[in-house]
């Protein structure tokens, strides 16, 4: 893959990361050490919550989108640091054995007035499930290097 910097990055273009499944093992692990919570650990209590069973951490859907797009390896190169987060949103719950992919949406860039071999980037970030259904949603804000002079 081709190295990527804001420069880059297309307005409006959409970008698709790889998919990866999450185990149940996996959940459990992230659950008992960040988000201890009966629905999140337990299979026979969760089956009386709102979901009806065991689902994933919202944060941990969070986190997963940030590694799926990291997996894409456009970020390689030009990712300096994280900004912020805004419009955070869990459309469905995610339950193990689920296939998640993240596709991630460049809404605007600006290259810095202060520093010029960086700028700032806003993606959309939509992960979805084996069903193409959205279950989480986010605008990303994110400093990126911009390409190298002669490049």
């Amino acid at each position: 893959m081709a190295d990527y910097y804001l420069d880059d990055f297309e307005p409006g273009h959409t970008y698709t990361s790889p998919t990866q499944t999450i185990s149940e093992e996996e959940a459990l692990a992230f659950a008992r050490r960040y988000d201890p919570q009966y629905f999140h650990l337990d299979p026979v209590a969760a089956r009386d919550s709102v979901f009806g069973g065991i689902v994933l951490g919202g944060f941990q859907t969070a986190a997963l989108a940030w590694t799926l797009v990291l997996r894409t390896g456009m970020f390689d190169k030009s990712a300096i640091a994280g900004i912020g987060l805004d419009e955070l949103r869990w459309h469905k719950p995610v339950r193990p054995g689920e296939s998640l992919r993240c596709e991630f949406t460049l809404l605007d860039a600006r290259p810095s007035r202060t520093q010029r071999d960086r700028g700032v980037a806003r993606f959309r970030y939509e992960v979805k499930n084996q069903r193409d259904e959205i279950v989480l949603s986010l605008v990303m804000i994110q400093m990126l290097r911009r390409r190298p002079s002669g490049g």
